[in-house]
């Protein structure tokens, strides 16, 4: 299948053909139903670039490759999950709605694609880490910084309306790294956020529910984390998934740094404790309650 096509070529690719191929893997939905020359226009290449990407691909040109994406788009789109709203009891609804949390991450863990390979990397070479996000997004983006902290890194989250993001970003530079999440499209301060931070250069990732939110569409690189539902309610299954794979995932490739963090981490809190115990010692109870 196309997915695999392209990602047993993409170490071989030209600039512009790996640019086809991260929308591609990325945006198959929209990749789908474009001509080539569509494509191309919206990629910034030459629509003669699009087929002979196809032919690197083995194809005989655009076409086959296009009906191949629909193929793979029809079955996927046949294959989605569907929740029992209309359960007997709230035990088989419980049950159904997690159903479809896991479809999303199967759905999330589908739509990975070689880009990821620069994410940890980069959490490691950056010498500060920002985390943003607006909405639900604000709380994922503390749990994102917290548990990157957490592995020796050092992040922080920031609040994503524009004088709090000029306050904290205004230094940012190409050392540093803005990770942004996106759950409903319409995070306008995050997109922005993004771009500011793009502009000065610095990397950025986003986390994003669908390939056209707005901040994704600003990043540098955008992982796509699917989260269909069948209420009003949005899903960030992927998302917080996305942030326990990517700790789990550095300190598996950088042990050495996350256990020397835990051990420091350790060491404070005893130290902290020792203080507490010591203080808690010096203080005459029954005095503090007459003072106050």
């Amino acid at each position: 299948m196309f997915r695999e096509k392209i990602q047993q070529n993409y170490d071989d690719l030209t600039p512009s053909f790996r640019k086809l191929a991260d929308f591609m893997l990325q945006n198959q939905l929209d990749a789908a139903f474009m001509t080539a020359t569509e494509l191309a226009n919206r990629l910034g290449v030459d629509a003669a670039t699009v087929v002979r990407f196809a032919q690197e691909l083995g194809y005989t040109g655009f076409r086959e490759l296009s009906k191949e994406i629909q193929a793979v788009v029809r079955a996927e789109l046949k294959a989605s999950y569907t929740a029992d709203l209309e359960a007997a009891d709230d035990l088989q609804l419980f049950r159904s709605l997690l159903g479809n949390e896991k479809h999303n991450l199967e759905l999330t863990q589908d739509r990975l694609s070689e880009q990821v390979n620069a994410l940890l990397p980069t959490l490691l070479d950056a010498n500060q880490i920002w985390v943003v996000g607006q909405g639900l997004c604000v709380y994922l983006a503390g749990l994102c910084a917290g548990a990157l902290r957490e592995i020796g890194l050092s992040a922080v989250s920031v609040a994503t309306d524009p004088l709090e993001a000029a306050t904290n970003l205004k230094e940012i530079g190409q050392d540093d790294l803005v990770i942004g999440f996106s759950l409903s499209g319409m995070d306008l301060d995050t997109a922005s956020a993004v771009r500011f931070a793009r502009e000065r250069g610095a990397r950025t990732f986003v986390l994003a529910a669908s390939s056209v939110a707005a901040a994704a569409l600003e990043a540098e690189t955008s992982i796509i984390c699917p989260g269909p539902t069948q209420t009003n309610v949005p899903s960030f299954t992927g998302l917080a998934a996305m942030i326990v794979v990517m700790i789990a995932a550095f300190a598996a490739r950088h042990p050495d740094e996350a256990h020397a963090m835990t051990e420091e981490t350790r060491e404070s809190y005893r130290a902290l404790l020792e203080m507490q115990m010591d203080i808690a010692s010096d203080l005459d109870v029954e005095d503090l309650w007459r003072r106050f």
